[in-house]
């Protein structure tokens, strides 16, 4: 039985709250011991045993997939954030950013999002999971039984492909020069660029607005100039969207679900690893 819109994309959400919680752990921006290792996908992840972390992941994916639902989704950034000062104050410097384009994702219609999608047929069975028979199930909270594995009835094809992003983020992580500390994480969302895309302001309100360093000062818009010729204006970039160093990761393609993964290293994190040599350099001269 093939599996409907609501199937497949709580598959992505879930996928991205085990992206989530091994990055902050590949990353080391909490003790490793805080993190238990298991089995998603066939493959390593992690996941933070902090309650509150646990927690935060939850509500923010969530509140991404309400927006996934209307389709005004353009990113998803996963972003990692330095406060600098060794007292962990000052200004919000962006070190890296995990992008997810989800722009190509089906929009699909309230009445229709419990309907089968229709796999392409190249994509039907082209991988197959290996012999590791690891039991993923989650047990529950109150200790009685298990929980059914969260990539149990994911079609085979878009389980290898979550997997395989899964593997190439160890690996490219691994190459990563070191984050200074004091590092955060958050959440974000960039939505489309059209005129019928609103912020999504609703009561309770689980976004904010990012600092201006990762805005667009606006969207395209059409003017007409002196000879009433059509001159479109593209809205300014903030200065740390797109960052100076980009590492592709994963493109997956799975049927009707189609996005890309990278990382963008910021402007911040390269000058703070050079003030680092340079203090490391005077100090060894001294």
């Amino acid at each position: 039985m093939s599996a409907t819109y609501l199937e497949t994309l709580s598959a992505f959400t879930s996928f991205l709250t085990a992206y989530t919680h091994t990055l902050l752990y590949l990353r080391t921006l909490y003790p490793p011991t805080s993190f238990v290792e298991s089995r998603f996908h066939n493959t390593s992840v992690y996941q933070s045993r902090h309650p509150l972390v646990c927690d935060w992941i939850h509500d923010a994916v969530a509140a991404v997939r309400e927006d996934l639902l209307e389709g005004t989704v353009h990113r998803i950034g996963i972003v990692i954030f330095s406060y600098g000062g060794e007292d962990g104050g000052g200004s919000a410097k962006i070190m890296e950013r995990y992008m997810f384009d989800v722009g190509e994702f089906p929009v699909v219609g309230r009445n229709e999002r419990n309907m089968e999608i229709e796999w392409d047929s190249a994509s039907e069975g082209d991988g197959e999971r290996d012999g590791d028979e690891t039991d993923t199930s989650v047990p529950t909270k109150k200790g009685k039984g298990k929980q059914k594995e969260l990539d149990a009835d994911v079609d085979v094809n878009l389980s290898e492909q979550f997997r395989a992003a899964l593997i190439v983020l160890s690996t490219r992580t691994s190459l990563l020069a070191p984050l200074p500390p004091n590092c955060s994480f958050n959440i974000c969302m960039e939505l489309k660029d059209e005129g019928d895309v609103d912020p999504p302001i609703r009561h309770p309100q689980p976004w904010i607005p990012v600092q201006p360093s990762l805005q667009k000062t606006g969207r395209r818009v059409t003017v007409r100039d002196e000879a009433e010729e059509e001159v479109v204006q593209e809205g300014r970039k903030g200065e740390d969207l797109g960052g100076v160093k980009v590492t592709p990761i994963r493109s997956v393609e799975a049927g009707v679900f189609r996005f890309e993964t990278w990382i963008e290293e910021g402007r911040a994190k390269f000058e703070a690893i050079g003030k680092s040599q340079e203090t490391t350099f005077g100090s060894s001269i001294g």
